[in-house]
């Protein structure tokens, strides 16, 4: 796959992660700027606001709080920027999940000012890597806006995020599985070609993969039991800062492959049906898709697993895909041809019908 992006943006400029970190947010917004404007969702502002407004209000004379609903989309981001440099705001912080996270760096995008990203979830990795995956108004997926500068900080405090439901971090998880198994469509260690960096995140997603699926069960009954053991740290790591470095090294090429061009055809094609349903759900049912498409339909019985007992989608109706040889044929035709299944391969097209046919027989 070409290479989407040419700059390595590892990391971003602070990546802080310990319970109660909330309380730095005064001293991090000071090392950028003055007047933070900070949005979030309505329910990560129910979680955090108290927080926040004790930190900052003791540093800075001049802020503001706002809450986004909607989605990540430039009419949006631009009117929040336009409110930002009115208002003189020197600072954007975002609080929220991942969509909120991408549109945090959309309204910094067009401000031109600094970002500090509050993840109160770990369903993606969005608040840490340098791209905002956009949409319209309606909720219709546009593609992915990849930024020219990193973030500037993160404060992933484990107390808020350990409160998030079961499905939020598994999510996360299959968000972050998804590195490894889409990567590992197309890298191979003796190929010549092998675009600069690609080796190093199959590495480091190939140890991702291996942590979440050993930590993945103590994790879930820790956050149960409201425990912030090493697993739960761990885990939050990996779904957050790990995938993030891992995003940035590969530079867009290779690591979107048929789980996110599931993901991509179904916010398409069913935009209204499946508007309820989180990244990291709608990518874990396309790595039921991914597995079977790498021969390695095992990996699915710890997925399907972790979606049943924890009440997620774990098939095509449950994302409000239609089951019908009409849906079939459309997702066939929108993928073969992309970059995840090259359409003048006979053998390749053959096996991804066979993957297809796979997921829709999956009740």
């Amino acid at each position: 796959m070409p290479i989407r992006e040419p700059s390595f943006r590892i990391g971003c400029g602070r990546y802080l992660q310990e319970a109660g970190i909330l309380n730095s947010l005064g001293d991090e917004v000071i090392r950028l700027g003055h007047a933070p404007l900070i949005v979030g969702g309505k329910t990560a502002l129910h979680l955090t606001r108290d927080t926040i407004e004790r930190s900052v209000s003791t540093i800075c004379q001049h802020y503001r709080i706002e809450i986004h609903t909607g989605t990540c989309n430039e009419e949006d981001a631009m009117a929040f920027a336009e409110l930002a440099t009115r208002e003189s705001f020197d600072v954007i912080v975002g609080v929220g999940g991942g969509v909120m996270m991408d549109f945090a760096k959309m309204i910094a995008h067009f401000a031109s000012l600094p970002i500090i990203n509050v993840p109160t979830s770990s369903a993606t990795c969005a608040a840490y890597t340098p791209l905002s995956v956009m949409y319209t108004k309606e909720g219709r997926t546009k593609g992915s806006f990849h930024h020219k500068r990193e973030v500037n900080a993160v404060l992933a405090d484990t107390a808020i995020i350990s409160t998030q439901p079961a499905k939020l971090l598994l999510a996360g998880g299959f968000d972050a599985m998804a590195k490894y198994l889409e990567i590992k469509q197309r890298y191979s260690a003796e190929s010549k070609d092998c675009p600069l960096g690609l080796d190093y995140a199959y590495i480091l997603s190939k140890r991702s993969y291996e942590v979440l699926c050993d930590k993945m069960d103590t994790c879930l009954i820790d956050m149960q039991n409201q425990v912030f053991s090493d697993d739960v740290e761990q885990v939050i790591f990996t779904t957050i800062a790990a995938t993030g470095v891992i995003s940035g090294i590969a530079r867009g090429s290779n690591q979107c492959a048929l789980a996110h061009k599931f993901y991509e055809i179904t916010r398409v094609l069913y935009s209204e049906s499946a508007k309820p349903y989180l990244h990291g759900e709608i990518v874990g049912v396309g790595l039921l898709l991914q597995n079977h498409f790498n021969g390695e339909c095992e990996r699915n019985d710890a997925l399907l697993s972790w979606m049943r007992e924890n009440g997620m989608p774990c098939s095509i109706t449950d994302v409000g895909v239609a089951r019908t040889e009409e849906s079939l044929n459309e997702y066939y035709t929108r993928i073969c041809g992309s970059s995840a299944i090259n359409k003048n391969d006979a053998e390749e097209c053959a096996r991804f019908s066979e993957s297809l046919h796979y997921l829709w027989a999956l009740a």
